[in-house]
């Protein structure tokens, strides 16, 4: 009796853990349904939100590239993607709103955060974002002639360009 009364117990524990997280979420996206004003903490609820869902589906969509196409483990992922999309049921409606913000609604501290986030492919983030990275470009940029191809790498005129 006293290990069913236990086992209960971390059950009920495990549901509330599980359940908590999307709590906040829940409240927002009631919020956005109603056309309710959104505040910061509402956008950082958001971003973090998807900043999770982004996270976790990069690391599968990594496994995924890794593999041929016609790979079996590639159709296991895949599954495990599509549980994923299941599993953060508010991502496209959150996102619609992440996309669509200005950097003033969002504030300084969730712009920073969408840019943490920006880039990761499953991130969308606004036009604004910075998806970082330094540009450190080195090369030859070639003009393409209008109407013949043919010589285009032997005869092309091009700049230079440098670091």
């Amino acid at each position: 009796m006293k290990t069913l009364k236990i086992f209960t117990f971390i059950v009920a524990c495990i549901i509330m853990t599980a359940c908590g997280g999307s709590d906040e979420a829940g409240k927002v996206a009631s919020k956005i349904s109603s056309g309710e004003q959104l505040t910061q903490a509402d956008y950082k609820v958001m971003i973090d939100y998807c900043g999770k869902y982004a996270t976790e589906a990069q690391k599968i969509q990594d496994k995924i590239n890794s593999l041929p196409v016609d790979s079996e483990e590639s159709e296991k992922l895949n599954e495990e993607m599509a549980t994923l999309a299941d599993k953060y049921a508010y991502s496209t409606q959150f996102f619609d709103k992440i996309t669509t913000c200005t950097q003033e609604e969002v504030g300084a501290d969730n712009v920073a955060l969408i840019n943490k986030y920006a880039p990761l492919m499953w991130f969308s983030a606004p036009e604004w974002a910075s998806i970082g990275g330094d540009v450190d470009v080195e090369g030859f940029i070639e003009d393409m002639p209008s109407t013949d191809t043919t010589g285009v790498i032997s005869t092309g005129d091009g700049v230079a360009v440098g670091n």
